[in-house]
């Protein structure tokens, strides 16, 4: 069994980096970081997930062209302007992970339980059935899942060294970035991570205090 010293030392190590040294990634350790992301908790052992490594520039950079189109757009919007420098501050950053030398797209697949298949079956007609499947929509098992392997893929990044983001802000052009990399239909891009040797050294954020965000109910 892993030392628990190590195991907490290396959860509380790790940052989100979003600046890369131009140095390429060893081609076997993504696969065996992957691997292990696929042994994280989902429901029903269905794994509705997909990983698509992106290691051509130019398919990097069109996906980053993307997104800053889109965040341009969004910025552009009269409402926008009430968030002035955050805003600014977005405009600017949307697009960074264009220097890194590699891009994870991650996937989610279609996943319905007995429960789903139920109250789809039972229609818009039952308000009660209506409000359970709204429930369930907010945190669907597939989203869950996949989100449990991202946690765990970012995690392993970080122990082999390398840096990593979790990024679901490129969902924005997912249309297009769908279309870049040929995503079929019955899968959707949810996340981007990109991955590299880290060029920085973020400091440590801090965390809300564990009294602040658990409670005991005896």
């Amino acid at each position: 069994m892993i030392d628990f010293g190590e195991l907490r030392e290396l959860i509380k190590s790790r940052r989100s980096v979003r600046k890369f040294q131009d140095k390429p990634i060893p081609e076997d350790l993504l696969p065996k970081a992957l691997e292990l992301a696929t042994w994280a908790p989902n429901g029903g052992n269905h794994q509705p997930w997909r990983f698509l490594i992106v290691s051509n520039k130019d398919l990097i950079n069109k996906m980053a062209d993307a997104v800053k189109a889109k965040t341009e757009l969004i910025a552009s919007w009269p409402e926008a302007k009430q968030f002035g420098e955050v805003v600014e501050r977005w405009r600017k950053a949307a697009d960074f992970f264009r220097s890194a030398p590699v891009c994870i797209a991650v996937l989610l697949g279609k996943y319905s339980s007995i429960a789903d298949q139920i109250l789809r079956a039972r229609g818009e007609t039952d308000p009660v059935g209506r409000e359970i499947r709204s429930y369930r929509q907010l945190g669907s098992s597939s989203l869950q899942s996949v989100a449990a392997a991202v946690a765990y893929l970012l995690l392993i990044l970080h122990y082999f060294g390398l840096g990593a983001t979790w990024m679901a802000g490129p969902q924005q052009a997912k249309k297009e970035i769908e279309q870049l990399l040929g995503v079929p239909p019955e899968w959707d891009f949810v996340d981007l991570i990109p991955v590299g040797y880290p060029a920085e050294t973020p400091k440590n954020p801090g965390r809300k205090a564990v009294k602040e965000v658990v409670q005991f109910l005896r």
